[in-house]
């Protein structure tokens, strides 16, 4: 048994310390090798997202720019959408307008119908001319209604004083004839009656034809008044010129234009023979109106096209 002063000494095996792997000069101690490990998770992050990462997201950079342009074109679409559908709208608008525009334009359909309408307009203004007349004959002395007691008599009558009441006649309705296509055999191809000379502005030269007919009628003041106003309501575009309108029929004034009676007295010096105005009992004043009417057509496109210039020849033609 040994003191406990005594010193033993110990294993060389339990006195070594730790034993750590060692390579390239490095010993792996817990320390150096945590740092290793770091280092080799960073180097492998930054790879891993240089391998990964770093395309995914340049990926969705590309996606995100596609995705930008595409709504880009998208807004740009819809704006052009919208302005095509504007100008649709535009051109609706337009199109309505110019219909409305030629409608307001005689047509060849209802020039050949503006006789009968123009007639028609005049005896309306006769509607219950029979009946004037038999009332004014009951205000008239026994020798006015004698003589419209037969048709010669009448006649005569009115033509020394006029009618009792007027009665509106139409007395002229002449298309115009143009003199060179009616001299002129080869002018028969041409198109009659196109405006070119700009008396309706230069806008509308080539576009429209002039159709021309002389109209004479007559009637009483107010009959002529009444036939125009209808004539401005008829449905072509119509321009009346050179109105000329004239007292008496045919522009003749009666012979007579007043109507009086005579009473005699009972013969003696103070009762003298005493003359009176038949007031209830005047003939109409009669007017006769002549005037020329053009009725404006629109030309059909194989008419524009007739008169579009013919295109010049090109020098290669030459």
């Amino acid at each position: 048994m040994t003191a406990s002063g005594d010193f033993i000494p110990q294993d060389p095996e339990f006195d070594s310390g730790p034993n750590y792997p060692s390579a390239f000069g490095i010993t792996f101690t817990p320390t150096v090798t945590g740092v290793l490990l770091g280092v080799g998770g960073v180097v492998g992050a930054i790879l891993l997202w240089l391998n990964l990462g770093q395309p995914a997201l340049d990926q969705y950079n590309q996606l995100k720019a596609q995705v930008a342009e595409k709504q880009e074109q998208l807004k740009e679409q819809q704006t052009i959408e919208k302005k095509l559908k504007d100008s649709k709208v535009r051109l609706a608008k337009v199109e309505q307008q110019r219909q409305q525009v030629l409608a307001l334009f005689a047509s060849e359909k209802n020039l050949d119908t503006i006789l009968f309408d123009l007639s028609q307009l005049i005896e309306k203004n006769n509607r219950g001319v029979v009946n004037e007349k038999r009332t004014k004959l009951a205000s008239c002395p026994s020798w006015v209604k004698e003589q419209y007691t037969n048709l010669a008599s009448a006649q005569k009558f009115e033509e020394q004083f006029g009618p009792i009441v007027a009665e509106a006649k139409l007395r002229k309705f002449q298309p115009f004839v143009d003199p060179a296509q009616a001299n002129n055999p080869a002018a028969a191809t041409a198109i009659p009656g196109v405006v070119n000379d700009g008396s309706l502005g230069e806008s509308l030269n080539n576009k429209l034809k002039r159709k021309t007919i002389t109209v004479e009628f007559e009637g009483s003041f107010n009959q002529t008044q009444n036939i125009f106003r209808t004539i401005e309501r008829l449905q072509p575009l119509l321009i009346v010129r050179e109105l000329n309108v004239k007292r008496g029929r045919g522009g003749q004034e009666a012979k007579v234009g007043r109507l009086y009676e005579v009473n005699p007295g009972d013969g003696t010096i103070k009762s003298a023979d005493q003359i009176r105005f038949l007031t209830n009992c005047q003939p109409d004043s009669l007017v006769t109106t002549s005037f020329k009417m053009d009725a404006l057509i629109p030309l059909t496109p194989d008419e524009t096209k007739k008169l579009a210039p013919s295109p010049s020849p090109s020098p290669a033609a030459k």
